[in-house]
């Protein structure tokens, strides 16, 4: 993405959550249409910078979203005891690769999010030991945008049992162990080189969170 489509989707992503709270707190008939008008300018825009077709808009669904805040999303990252990372192939992504996670349940905590996502993607119960990172998705240039702000807390997990490498699931068709340095290709959308080693210096040398 070129740095203007960059800001198209920042501009557009700012006006739907504008709009989204705005609708929250307003109760004037004639400025309601406005602001729903201002949702649906949005998500025109971001249709344009968007690599999927968006569902159409909805004004009940823009007129309910709320007081719109970043979604969360949790990684963990479980290393050997060579330092290699352990990784799921996910089905709903062409395949490709990444570290468990997900978004955040209501009602869970970020902690029983990441360890309960890495047990159903890994097949492997883990203990949440550290949080190495808490990143804003929209500096790290993943793709494909999304229509949504995102945050994304990274984890360093503890194996508590033997990883069994033949296991599988309905998210994950693979996993596996690889060196930082020679990883498979990876759902960028998901996580990205640079975050697996930034988790694994904090594997090497716990310290205070990164934050963007």
């Amino acid at each position: 993405m070129n740095e203007a489509s960059k800001d198209l989707h920042r501009i557009a992503m700012e006006l739907t959550a504008i709009s989204e709270s705005a609708l929250e707190y307003c109760t004037d008939q004639f400025d309601i249409p406005r602001f729903q008008r201002i949702a649906e300018i949005g998500q025109e825009l971001l249709q344009m910078v968007s690599a999927e077709e968006l569902p159409p808009f909805d004004k009940e669904v823009a007129s309910t979203a709320g007081y719109t805040t970043p979604k969360l999303d949790v990684r963990g990252a479980v290393f050997d005891d060579d330092g290699r990372v352990l990784l799921v192939r996910e089905i709903l992504d062409g395949d490709r690769w990444t570290l468990p996670g997900g978004w955040c349940d209501v009602g869970d905590t970020p902690r029983g999010s990441i360890e309960r996502e890495v047990h159903e993607e890994a097949g492997v119960p883990v203990r949440a030991g550290h949080l190495a990172a808490i990143l804003d998705r929209e500096f790290w240039g993943h793709q494909p945008p999304l229509d949504h702000h995102c945050y994304k807390l990274l984890f360093v997990c503890e194996a508590l049992a033997p990883v069994d490498l033949s296991y599988t699931s309905d998210e994950t068709s693979e996993i596996g162990w690889f060196a930082v340095d020679a990883l498979p290709e990876l759902s960028e959308s998901r996580i990205l080189p640079s975050q697996i080693e930034l988790l694994h210096r904090h594997w090497l040398r716990p310290g205070p969170a990164d934050l963007d």
